[in-house]
């Protein structure tokens, strides 16, 4: 199975995401790779062509790449390439211009491993060797032939010669057009009639046919090759700026007025719908000439193929824009900078998501698709104001709650997150308001997909709210369903993690758990233990020790003997431990690092050596132990344990889990070298979050350069799981790379890419903000927080 493809303006395919798309077009058999629909082009083709290994009847692949040298914006990065991975049946030829260094570039481009690379250098032909009729068009080509500058200038020449110089524009703009340009088009940018430019075919066709090609059935122009529409711009460097400016003029222009152009007006238009956007950013336009790109009213599609094209405009557009952010020597950016690309990515999530609600064949878009945007954008606008200096925050918190207040009775999507958003502005607003917040929050935990008991510790939270009858009413409920359900203690434990759980609901907890057999009661206690009044605590550290020592019974709800054993382990003594680890099972590590800070390092020892095991379970409670106060005598345990983990990704993570205690341990250039080391056994994960972690926990001096290392170990990564990690890390970071993080994750490190995801999920705008606000301050976060209501403008 053979696949061709041209790339290059002169083949309709300027831009690499047109030649992927030409490939992707097939044919390919039916079952193979990703659905594109679901998951893009790009993650389809390399997928299947990753995956193609001839079994069950498939053929031999052969995919032919003609001149990516051609396209505009072909990636550098290899990462990018649907190529680097090929299946055992599928081989790969790519032509390109040039020596053979450019052609080693291009493989590494092409993400080729070096060892299954063949060059072939293509021999040319010579003047005797074409045929008669043909040797006039492909002189230029032959080795011992005038070559595409002569050729090109010969064409100019003569043109002069009969006093048609004015042809030479018309020839510019098509040097300088994204595709083949229609003659109506053509005509539309000269400001003529479209008979005027065929008349001039008709009376220069010898000449301007030697190096343009017009085809009756679609009277479109394009060069006869690459190489002749390189040489002509390059001889006419003026020319070819003006010819440049005249494009992104009517592009401008036609974006302007496109709200005011009907479907079947196009016509002539074709062209400009298709590429405006691209002529702007060639030209170098501001960003406020591109902003309109994300406006509704030229961004909304009118077909899915206008779907596409309006997506990948908006790429290059944020590419731009995000260039000129990263060239920035400032130390700090004007906030502008920072709400240009807010607006690009907003208009780029609606699209995404109007691509998901617009399944082929469908007539029109799914406008449930939209049902949850107010919930997202409320939820930004929080995650802005929580970083927010008091002014700008009270100021941030109310457009939010205004959003809440305006739409939230009537939010249908998943019930905790709505429960979850309503909470927040509950606890922002004030009187009436809070408490109608959090009634709603309440009510939405009845639409949770599994109901509202795994979610009854926000009910807690908005009893904090309510008025006092109408709260103790909702506690005494919570608690009821929390006792009926098939394991109260950890019901009860479930409640006793609410946020701001005050003391009366922690009483309320504790007399509840009270009557429960043994192992339900301690588990139920277990939270409750660091927020409970002197008197009650002792009664329940009481009760939760001799919870350990109960005969066991399979009916009883199971004792969780890890948290229980946490929780227990502050308020006992040598005695009681002792006790505990003779006579019953408690979790050992944690009973190791308690006797460590007792003083009792031999017992610790002991524990781990008999009890945790080897490797990480051995390391971590040594680790932990050797970081308080009297277990500083297993320093050296503790390094020998830590320096013995392999692989290189375990330590890692331990460090990750336990940074202040690997920094104090081992000492920090140890624990960095160890995360480092993680990404050297391919875990780019666990070396990001362990660099992190440590940024965080290290020394204030430390924090800048952890940071740059955090954040130059993400962008290693292929993928975006460690993105959490390094956000928080935004305080301590430069400019650029805060800049750089920020224009490279909005809306584009969610799985699935849509409006919402944009505002309040991974890579949205309420997990960035730390980096908005070390990007521009709280000037750029009101600034944000301004423009964010524009998504509203796409579900109207």
């Amino acid at each position: 199975m053979k696949l061709l493809v041209h790339a290059g303006r002169v083949f309709d395919a300027a831009f690499e995401e047109e030649a992927l798309a030409r490939l992707s077009a097939g044919p390919w058999p039916e079952g193979t790779g990703f659905d594109e629909f679901h998951f893009g082009v790009r993650s389809s083709l390399r997928n299947r062509i990753m995956n193609w290994d001839g079994d069950d009847g498939q053929p031999q692949l052969l995919i032919g790449l003609i001149s990516p040298d051609a396209c505009v914006d072909w990636p550098d990065d290899a990462r990018c390439s649907v190529l680097g991975e090929l299946g055992p049946a599928a081989r790969v030829v790519v032509a390109v211009s040039g020596a053979r260094d450019v052609a080693e570039r291009w493989a590494e481009r092409c993400g080729f491993h070096p060892e299954s690379v063949a060059y072939v250098l293509v021999d040319g032909f010579r003047m005797d060797e074409i045929d008669p009729p043909l040797r006039d068009q492909l002189a230029w080509a032959a080795i011992d032939g005038p070559g595409p500058s002569a050729y090109v200038d010969t064409a100019a020449t003569s043109l002069g010669d009969r006093g048609a110089e004015r042809l030479a524009m018309p020839v510019s703009l098509v040097a300088c057009a994204f595709a083949p340009l229609d003659i109506a088009e053509l005509a539309s940018l000269l400001d003529i009639q479209s008979d005027e430019v065929a008349r001039w075919l008709d009376a220069h066709g010898d000449i301007i046919g030697s190096v343009l090609q017009w085809r009756t059935e679609d009277h479109r122009l394009r060069f006869h090759h690459e190489a002749l529409r390189a040489a002509w711009v390059a001889a006419r460097p003026e020319q070819a700026a003006l010819a440049a400016r005249r494009f992104a003029e009517a592009a401008r222009a036609f974006v302007g007025a496109w709200e005011n152009i009907r479907s079947p007006e196009l016509g002539a238009a074709t062209y400009l719908r298709r590429y405006a956007g691209d002529h702007l950013v060639g030209f170098g336009a501001r960003d406020a000439d591109l902003l309109p790109l994300c406006d509704p009213r030229w961004a909304w599609p009118r077909s899915r193929e206008d779907l596409a094209a309006r997506r990948t405009e908006l790429v290059r557009a944020r590419r731009s824009m995000a260039a000129q952010l990263h060239a920035s020597g400032a130390l700090t950016l004007p906030p502008e900078a920072v709400t240009s690309v807010v607006r690009l990515a907003i208009a780029q999530g609606a699209l995404a998501t109007l691509h998901h609600a617009w399944p082929p064949g469908a007539d029109q878009p799914d406008h449930e698709a939209w049902n949850d945007t107010q919930r997202a954008l409320s939820v930004a606008l929080f995650g802005l104001a929580a970083h927010a200096p008091p002014p700008i925050r009270e100021r941030i918190t109310g457009r939010a709650v205004g959003v809440v207040r305006r739409n939230g009775a009537s939010w249908c999507g998943d019930g905790w997150e709505d429960a979850s958003a309503l909470l927040t502005a509950a606890r922002a607003a004030s009187g009436d308001e809070a408490a109608m917040c959090a009634r709603w929050a309440v009510s939405a935990t009845w639409r949770a997909e599994k109901g509202p008991d795994i979610y009854l510790d926000a009910w807690l939270t908005a009893a904090n709210i309510l008025p006092p009858s109408e709260a103790e009413a909702l506690v005494q409920q919570a608690i009821e369903r929390a006792l009926s359900s098939a394991k109260p203690g950890h019901a009860l434990a479930r409640l006793a993690a609410a946020a701001g759980l005050d003391q009366d609901q922690a009483l309320a907890l504790f007399r509840a758990a009270l009557p429960l057999p043994p192992t339900s009661r301690a588990n139920a206690l277990a939270p409750l233990l660091r927020v409970l009044p002197n008197e009650e605590r002792v009664l329940a550290v009481s009760m939760s020790l001799d919870a350990f020592f109960v005969d066991y019974d399979e009916d009883a709800e199971r004792h969780d003997t890890d948290a229980c054993t946490a929780a227990l382990l502050p308020y006992l003594g040598l005695a009681e431990l002792s006790r505990l680890l003779e006579e019953a099972s408690p979790l050992p590590s944690a009973v190791a690092v308690r006797f460590a800070e007792l003083g009792a390092t031999e017992r610790a020892l002991d524990v781990i050596r008999q009890l945790c095991g080897g490797g990480v379970h051995g390391a971590r409670p040594l680790l932990c132990a050797a970081a308080t106060e009297g277990g500083r005598s297993l320093v050296q345990a503790a390094r020998k344990a830590v320096a013995a983990l392999d692989p290189a990704w375990v330590a890692a993570k331990l460090v990750r889990e336990h940074p202040a205690e690997a920094i104090q341990v081992l000492g920090l250039d140890a624990a960095v070298e160890i995360a480092e080391r993680a990404g050297g056994d391919g875990s780019e994960a666990a070396r990001i979050m362990a660099l992190a972690a440590l940024c965080r926990a290290g020394p204030e001096p430390s924090r800048p350069a952890l940071a740059a290392r955090a954040v130059a170990a993400y962008h290693d990564d292929r993928d975006t799981d460690g993105l959490e990690s390094v956000v928080r890390c935004a305080p301590w970071m430069s400019l650029a790379d805060a800049a750089k993080l920020f224009s490279v994750s909005l809306g584009d490190a969610a799985e699935q890419v849509t409006l919402v995801a944009t505002l309040s999920r991974w890579g949205g705008v309420e997990q960035l903000a730390p980096l908005i606000a070390r990007i521009g301050g709280e000037d750029a976060l009101a600034a944000v927080a301004d423009v964010l209501p524009e998504a509203l403008r796409w579900i109207s």
